[in-house]
């Protein structure tokens, strides 16, 4: 990882990535668009101090006033939780043991959470119970204030906005939600409905956006190349119940030397407006056996309610952006940042620099002393001592007030009561959002008010009157609701949602027809509706509307290009220039059927193909004939080139067999009809392609066997789920054929009744054309399947589920243009 300090020295010196200026493109006017230098790369490197052979497994993140303090779990046998600081999320200096007492021995995943003045760190030494410790400090020292209270492991902790508190721990059937009556009592836990990942859950986190509850949570093994992260989403209750989206895991890889990515954190990014999932990858072998763990840290994006991770990446990448202005009031004060006076009731202090009309602000205070008439007011949208808005702090009463004063007259537009307990002498956040949709106000990360009240922007800052306070971290950003979303560069491989363009007309978008009535970024008149599934899709219905994307290419080459898009639809044509200037062009063709319903409506369909070269690019997507109503747009790395292999296993590596075959006479099958079994070949980068073997069943022949296809992120290990891959399966019985999908668990889309005949060599063969799968018997066509989701690229395999008396061939495949 670069020095954060020396990079940004080098971008002050005007050292960007800067693209030509103004480019006319066949009447498309594009602005300039630059690059941040500032970059890194996951997985982190060793921490200073971390534990010695074992790395940084189960890492959380907390965020208090302006700073990030990380904590990772100890290594089994060593006493004491250890702790880093950082102000940019990259950057970490070593804090020290903050707990250090026996009952720390192995602490597994230490969460911290602050409240009221108190910081509490829940924990789990060894497995075996939870404790809970509390400090004045982030930094510590801890002190252990509970007895041992049970539970398993992975113990996290939610405060809802009416400050009722949750907790929620590891489970064999799914995560567990505990209700608290205050941080360190707990009730009668539940298994919460929709959060079970086929095997061991855990590492379970919990955050709210927009009304809807996020939950986090890991699958598999810790040990397994497939651990791997999911979310879901509950419209009800932090206790749920969850549903589990369709694009889901989040984070999963099993090549390479990066894998086994799972237990993370989400926290909020230095600009006050993005987040950020903080988990941890396997590396190698410890002294003792196990893998030791390395931090990652990859920004989590959002498209109405799905949640999305632009990654995993470990490749390199733009650093978490900064706040326009950040400030710690409590130190010295840069006079030419901030304008401040003092009199003998109070006093004021106004950044020099004004917010966008659309901004988060960030007010960190404590009230050290006050009168019965003091108050404080948190200042926004400032133009003039007589023109401001405010939220005013009424210690004495523990009210808030939003004033609006213009012409020094004071207008109030709301009043509520701050959350009872609240110790105001002791360190409290406000948080400020502004924007399209009206103003939102946080207390301590909870949202309190919600108003339609819009604003001009203008300066930040303080008035007190008869009262002393602690001003602390204060800063904002001209970022808001989500709006860092749509800047940051989409990693490549991945996924690009529609909504998502750049900021700024003629530089993100160009629409010739406005838009009034869009649910999302409505100042751009972009045509934007809801797709009823949850999130937004985007119509391009004029070939001089186009709309540009920022993208990070992992590595040069051919990329697959599927889109999401309403199939409902006529026949379009769509262009997509890379840097403004390598055009394509791609015919998308509708589907004759009628949807049941509007999700029904919705489709995955493959493009064609596109080269692009490593590092930072920008595309542009347009319709240059018909109309497109999209939602996203996956680009998958591919091989394209021709091929014909005859007995693909034979080049098959001792990775690729996955538990115990046995080869007779040209005959694969298992070793043991209690066991499922399977055997990969070929290369993920392969996309459409014909398989063929032939299947032969016995007199006693029991189970399945079949074709492996479109394989990604296979894993084999003895304590996971048994579906361990993502892809198809077209499984023969003995009395049908089936066809499954599996990510992670198993769902059969289609089954066909028939009877093979015994001891014979029957010849099965898979075609996979774009989002097509048909399946032939002796010639035959026997099954067709059209996935409206469907994975686009992966290598072949074969498979034995406790089959008894089937055998197959191997295989040959040849690719389809």
């Amino acid at each position: 990882m670069r020095s954060y300090r020396a990079l940004m020295l080098w971008l002050l010196a005007g050292a960007v990535v800067m693209m030509a200026g103004c480019a006319k493109l066949e009447q498309l006017e594009v602005l300039p668009m630059e690059f941040e230098t500032v970059t890194y790369t996951n997985p982190f490197p060793a921490l200073e101090e971390e534990w010695e052979d074992y790395g940084n497994g189960d890492p959380f993140i907390l965020r208090h006033n302006g700073q990030y303090y990380l904590y990772v779990s100890t290594k089994d046998h060593r006493i004491g939780v250890k702790a880093w600081t950082s102000d940019n999320l990259l950057d970490w200096r070593y804090v020290g043991l903050v707990a250090d007492d026996a009952e720390s021995t192995g602490a597994y995943a230490p969460e911290v959470v602050y409240w009221n003045g108190k910081f509490y760190m829940y924990t789990s030494p060894a497995g075996n119970g939870h404790y809970v410790y509390e400090s004045t400090s982030p930094a510590g020292p801890f002190q252990r204030v509970t007895d041992n209270l049970g539970m398993s492991i992975d113990g996290s902790v939610f405060i809802d906005d009416d400050g009722s508190w949750y907790f929620t721990h590891a489970g064999t059937t799914g995560i567990v939600g505990v209700p608290m009556s205050s941080p360190t009592e707990f009730g009668l836990g539940q298994v919460i409905e929709g959060t079970f990942l086929g095997h061991w859950t855990e590492g379970s986190m919990i955050i709210k956006r927009n009304g809807l509850y996020y939950m986090t949570l890991t699958g598999n093994h810790v040990f397994s190349k497939g651990y791997r992260i999911h979310y879901a989403v509950s419209d009800h209750s932090p206790l749920g119940p969850y549903t589990m989206p369709q694009h889901n895991p989040i984070a999963l890889r099993t090549e390479g030397d990066f894998y086994g990515l799972g237990h993370s954190s989400t926290v909020l990014g230095p600009d006050l407006d993005s987040y950020f999932l903080v988990y941890h990858n396997l590396l190698g072998s410890s002294a003792e056996g196990p893998p030791v763990r390395s931090m990652n840290i990859d920004r989590l994006v959002f498209n109405g309610s799905k949640m999305d991770l632009l990654g995993p990446t470990n490749v390199e990448q733009s650093a978490p952006r900064m706040p326009e202005l950040a400030a710690h009031l409590d130190q010295q004060v840069d006079e030419q940042l901030w304008r401040s006076e003092r009199d003998e009731q109070g006093g004021k202090i106004v950044s020099v620099q004004e917010t966008a009309p659309f901004f988060t602000a960030e007010y960190n205070v404590a009230i050290e002393q006050s009168s019965e008439q003091g108050q404080l007011e948190f200042l926004f949208n400032y133009k003039a001592p007589d023109q401001y808005d405010a939220v005013v702090l009424l210690p004495h009463e523990q009210q808030l007030k939003f004033i609006r004063v213009n012409n020094g007259a004071a207008i109030e537009h709301a009043v509520l009561d701050v959350l009872p307990g609240m110790d105001l002498s002791a360190l409290h956040t406000l948080r400020l959002v502004q924007h399209e949709q009206g103003l939102e106000l946080y207390w301590d990360g909870l949202q309190q008010l919600k108003l339609d009240a819009s604003g001009s922007g203008g300066a930040i800052g303080y008035r007190y009157e008869q009262l002393t306070p602690s001003l602390q971290y204060t800063a904002f950003s001209n970022t808001a609701a989500g709006s860092s979303d749509y800047d940051v560069p989409k990693p490549i491989p991945g996924t690009i949602e529609a909504v998502h363009y750049l900021q700024g007309e003629n530089r993100g978008f160009y629409t010739s027809s406005q838009n009034e009535h869009a649910p999302i970024r409505k100042a751009d008149g972009v045509a934007i509706e809801k797709t009823g599934q949850g999130d937004y899709a985007l119509l391009l219905q004029n070939s001089k509307d186009w709309v540009r994307y920022a993208i990070n290419v992992a590595e040069s080459g051919e990329y697959a290009i599927s889109i999401m898009s309403n199939s409902e639809q006529s026949d379009a044509e769509l262009e997509l220039l890379v840097d403004d200037k390598h055009s394509n062009r791609y015919k998308l063709s509708r589907s004759d059927r009628e949807a049941n319903d509007e999700a029904e409506a919705w489709k995955k369909t493959r493009l064609g193909t596109i080269q692009l070269e490593q590092g930072f690019h920008t595309i542009i997507v347009r319709a240059i004939k018909g109309s497109v109503l999209w939602s996203n747009m996956s680009f998958d790395a591919v091989d394209s080139s021709s091929f014909h292999i005859e007995n693909l296993l034979e080049s098959s590596t001792s990775e690729d067999v996955h538990g115990d075959w046995t080869f007779q006479e040209g005959w694969y099958s298992s070793s043991n009809n209690q066991q499922d079994v399977k055997l990969y070949g070929g290369s993920t980068r392969w996309s459409d392609y014909s398989i063929e073997t032939k299947v032969r069943l016995g007199d006693d022949a029991s189970g399945n066997a079949g074709i492996l296809l479109r394989v990604t992120n296979e894993s084999d290990f003895p304590h996971q789920v048994a579906d361990a891959l993502s892809g198809y399966y077209v499984a023969v019985t003995p009395t049908k054929l089936e066809l499954y999908k599996l990510n992670y668990d198993s769902v059969m889309v289609h089954a066909e009744k028939i009877k093979l005949p015994t001891n014979e060599n029957i010849i099965l063969r898979v075609e996979a054309v774009a989002e097509t799968i048909t399946v032939y018997v002796d010639d035959d066509k026997v099954l067709t399947y059209t996935d409206p989701y469907a994975f686009m690229v992966g290598k072949v395999g074969l498979r034995s589920q406790f089959a008894r008396s089937i055998e197959l061939t191997d295989m040959s495949i040849q690719s389809i243009d």
